[in-house]
């Protein structure tokens, strides 16, 4: 019996070193994924695939980048770090904004700033004073032309004048005519 009890022993010491137990099986729950867990991986798989490039998808985007004209031409469309430091150089950066508030910090700086600077009402008739501004320069610039066109004109004018005074000199002698003949006319009617 001893003997019997001792193989039992061992057959349950076997058992214990090669059975799992509920815990065992617990932990194996925890780490192993559900169907649920893998409907979700399903899930992302789909929505990778559908958003992801596929090997044509990158031929394609190869095919149109093929040429080392078109690469050239993207090149020079890319901003380059000395471009973006160009604009750093150009933009205000905080500390002179900082700077800028610090001398305009009192109230009657403000209000002196406000005093000196024009309002829009000052400015609304800024456009009509640039158009009568145009409208006087383009008058301005016609000056010679009417000036060029008062001396031809001047000139025309005494040619009418002598030309008038002229035809004045040849009326009054076909008037002194007029009166000769009509004086002859007379005395050859009364003979």
């Amino acid at each position: 019996m001893d003997e019997m009890l001792k193989r039992i022993f061992d057959e349950l010491a076997s058992l214990r070193k090669h059975m799992a137990t509920k815990d065992d099986i617990a932990s194996i729950e925890q780490r192993m994924a559900t169907k649920d867990d893998i409907a979700a991986m399903d899930k992302r798989i789909g929505h990778i695939e559908q958003t992801m490039a596929t090997k044509d998808d990158i031929a394609s985007i190869e095919q149109r980048m093929a040429t080392k004209d078109d690469i050239a031409t993207m090149e020079k469309r890319m901003a380059t770090k000395d471009d973006i430091a160009s604009i750093e150089q150009r933009m205000a950066t905080k500390d002179d904004i900082a700077s800028i508030e610090q001398r305009m910090a009192t109230k009657d700086d403000i209000a002196s700033i406000e005093q000196r600077m024009a309002t829009k009402d000052d400015i609304a008739d800024l456009p009509l004073i640039k158009q009568a501004v145009f409208e006087i320069l383009e008058a301005v610039n016609e000056i010679p032309t009417i000036k060029q066109n008062l001396a031809d004109m001047s000139e025309k004018l005494e040619d009418v004048i002598a030309t008038q005074a002229r035809h004045e000199l040849a009326i009054q002698s076909l008037a002194v005519r007029s009166l000769v003949h009509e004086n002859e006319i007379r005395a050859l009617k009364a003979k």
